[in-house]
């Protein structure tokens, strides 16, 4: 069982299946409290005046190499005054050098990659689901949002010293993001003559509109070196925020990339872009980055999509590579400051202020917790089993620091398929009554106890607390221990039972067991979930079995399922609507009913048209894509508080323990770490602490 578990909280935490909450205690410090009760303060809560030299515009290392003639002066590595990018002091001015450690795995696309990364939208660290001007200046839109204007800022530098110009996001949108496009700009069918896909094997949605049941690709016009145009052949007013989700990162060096791209669809009127065939983008890739690709399409993906994986890459971030062993267990990578980043604080002094960071490459969870208790790591994130080891060892020099995630429950969540084939089961886990008594049914004390070591306490699946939208009666509906209750509300929607020894409910007008079949993928860790459900729903006459299913993801698309364990987790329905939302054929709660929507609102493919509650949070979604104009936040409000209110009617997934916060531990010395930030896919994970802004108090 303690292996169960751990494996238990090691996924919770991967996944984000984490959140918690903050308070303001009478001192004005920022105050949390663990899992375990724990109060702990931010490292900068506090901090004493720190001795900063406003004169000193850049860090030592810099001004050394720009005296010695190797690297440019400090106003020709920056953008134009006016349109420096000035980020606001997280607590205080910072101190210039030091290098901090952290630690990911040797598959760290991931891991270390939002530590530095820089989008071209980025959304505010306030939780609030809005997105600011980064690498652009300012955007605007027309006034029905089917026409953006992106402005740049004047004189920005790749970190080769190269200018970033609007040529750089048009390559990248022409060449890299798009399949091959018909004359009105819908995708070339994959069997049609002319076909070719992404360079990154990715089509993006928030380059796409639908129209009269087609998906039109955006049209990317340059303006001048530094503003461009994005036009939508319907309304788009959600285009910033579906690129801060989908594709920061919309742009890549057309300098570096052309000798790797092979030339195709209108193209070959620009000089600036070399006519190769593919095999010598293959052969130029494999000779520039040591590698032995030998088909496009995965080259493409690992230096277009994985671009940041790779040194010899022109980068816009912080902090850059100076070798490619991110992936190698047992060696540190180190990233380094970024000479020509774009960023200043309140006095002019150019970011970052930290010399570099280093990611130690660790596989072995256990390693990773002996560097914890022995202080070796400046931040890293603690599993919540190891929370109080690391933080008794490690008291005197760093402290815990929690953020919160968008995760509906901190454990998997029964998820009953509302378009399940079986017509019978279709009626019952449809109906209200049913998902209410599957819910008070389980007893979560006894879930919390044997699977969550006690961590974490009942809660329904709900909006969690520290995240917008949050709500105290939702996240208890439901959630008490009421067997008697749950027999009551199932002998008025199933054939009766005489709860025999050993004999299960039958469904209404039938004779067929009353049976839910739970497909799983990983039985070390979700069969204990099954084994205290069978325990728990016997007693109200229903059976619960199992399916090892490798590829639920296609069942789910082929609506070959009952039911499944999963975490919805949003930060807003308006920013990632698909959990919440049938909008596409993603999670089981729904199905086919998101095949409806994501065909063009047909059934000619499988998909089932929503009725009812089902169909009203299709109709809060399309008046949040359709909104624009001033009214535009007030209707994505309400409508985002409709999603939620039929959601708490519903009930439509069952949680069953409250999310745990995530625990960051964090050395003393290092300052304006943030605190409770939303920890989120959406918000690009550990790129919320703006690691350019991160200082050693010397």
């Amino acid at each position: 069982m303690k292996k169960t578990v751990s494996l238990i909280l090691t996924v919770v935490l991967i996944l984000g299946m984490l959140s918690g909450c903050s308070k303001s205690s009478s001192d004005g410090k920022d105050s949390k409290t663990s899992s375990a009760g724990v109060t702990t303060e931010s490292t900068e809560a506090e901090e004493s005046e720190t001795s900063v030299d406003a004169k000193e515009k850049e860090a030592p290392m810099l001004a050394e190499q720009v005296a010695a003639g190797t690297l440019p002066k400090l106003e020709d590595r920056m953008p134009a005054a006016e349109d420096v990018m000035v980020e606001p002091d997280i607590k205080s001015l910072g101190q210039y050098g030091g290098s901090i450690t952290s630690t990911t795995n040797d598959q760290g696309h991931w891991g270390w990659g939002p530590w530095t990364e820089e989008s071209m939208f980025r959304f505010k660290q306030d939780g609030s689901g809005q997105v600011e001007a980064n690498v652009c200046k300012d955007f605007s839109p027309n006034e029905d949002a089917t026409v953006w204007t992106i402005e740049l800022r004047k004189g920005m530098k790749w970190s080769d010293g190269e200018p970033f110009t609007a040529d750089d996001v048009i390559f990248y949108y022409d060449h890299i993001s798009t399949p091959a496009l018909n004359p009105d700009r819908t995708a070339i069918a994959v069997d049609a003559k002319g076909y070719y896909p992404a360079y990154t094997s990715k089509p993006y949605n928030c380059y796409q509109v639908n129209k009269d049941g087609k998906s039109y690709w955006a049209k990317f016009d340059k303006v001048d070196d530094y503003k461009f145009t994005v036009t939508f052949a319907a309304p788009k007013p959600d285009f910033p925020v579906a690129v801060a989700v989908d594709n920061k990162w919309m742009f890549l060096p057309k300098h570096f990339y052309a000798k790797y791209v092979a030339r195709k669809d209108g193209v070959s009127d620009d000089p600036s872009f070399p006519l190769i065939t593919e095999e010598q983008a293959i052969a130029n890739a494999n000779k520039d980055f040591g590698k032995e690709w030998t088909d496009y399409s995965t080259m493409g993906k690992d230096i277009g999509y994985y671009n940041w994986d790779y040194a010899i890459v022109p980068q816009l971030r912080s902090f850059i590579a100076v070798k490619d062993n991110w992936n190698t267990v047992g060696q540190t990578y180190e990233l380094v400051r970024n000479p020509y980043f774009w960023k200043t604080d309140s006095e002019g002094r150019q970011l970052p202020y930290l010399d570099s960071i280093k990611f130690e490459i660790i596989n072995d969870a256990d390693q990773i917790v002996l560097k914890q208790t022995a202080g070796e790591l400046d931040v890293s994130t603690v599993l919540p089993n190891d929370f109080s080891v690391v933080t008794t060892a490690t008291q005197i020099t760093h402290t815990p620091i929690q953020w919160v995630t968008p995760d509906w429950c901190a454990a998997p969540s029964l998820s009953l398929c509302q378009s399940v084939k079986d017509l019978d089961k279709r009626a019952l886990f449809q109906d209200i009554r049913f998902r209410q008594a599957l819910s008070i049914a389980a007893d979560r004390n006894l879930m919390n106890s044997t699977l969550m070591n006690g961590q974490s306490k009942p809660a329904q699946a709900s909006v969690p607390q520290g995240v917008n939208g949050f709500d105290g009666e939702w996240q208890t509906q439901w959630t008490e221990l009421d067997v008697d209750k749950a027999n009551s509300l199932l002998d008025e929607i199933t054939e009766p039972w005489n709860k025999a020894e050993g004999t299960y409910r039958k469904m209404k007008g039938t004779n067929k067991d009353l049976e839910i079949i739970i497909s799983i993928q990983d039985p070390s860790i979700e069969g204990d979930y099954v084994a205290l459900l069978q325990s728990a729903y016997k007693a109200i006459g229903i059976k619960i079995s199992d399916k090892v299913d490798a590829n639920i993801a296609q069942s789910i698309l082929v609506n070959d399922i009952e039911a499944k364990f999963e975490t919805l987790s949003v930060t807003s329905p308006a920013v990632r609507p698909d959990a919440v939302v049938p909008m596409r054929n993603f999670n089981c709660w729904y199905g086919a009913y998101g095949k409806w929507y994501e065909d063009g609102k047909s059934t000619a493919n499988g998909g089932l048209e929503p009725t009812g509650d089902m169909l009203e949070l299709i109709h809060a979604y399309d008046a949040i894509k359709a909104a624009t104009g001033p009214d535009r936040e007030q209707v994505v409000e309400d409508n985002v508080k409709k999603i939620y209110e039929l959601h708490k009617k519903n009930q439509w997934v069952i949680g069953f323990l409250a999310p745990l916060p995530i625990n960051w531990i964090v050395n003393n010395n290092v300052k304006n770490f943030p605190s409770g930030i939303v920890y989120a896919d959406e918000y690009r994970f550990a790129s919320m602490i703006r690691p350019e802004q991160l200082y050693l108090q010397k």
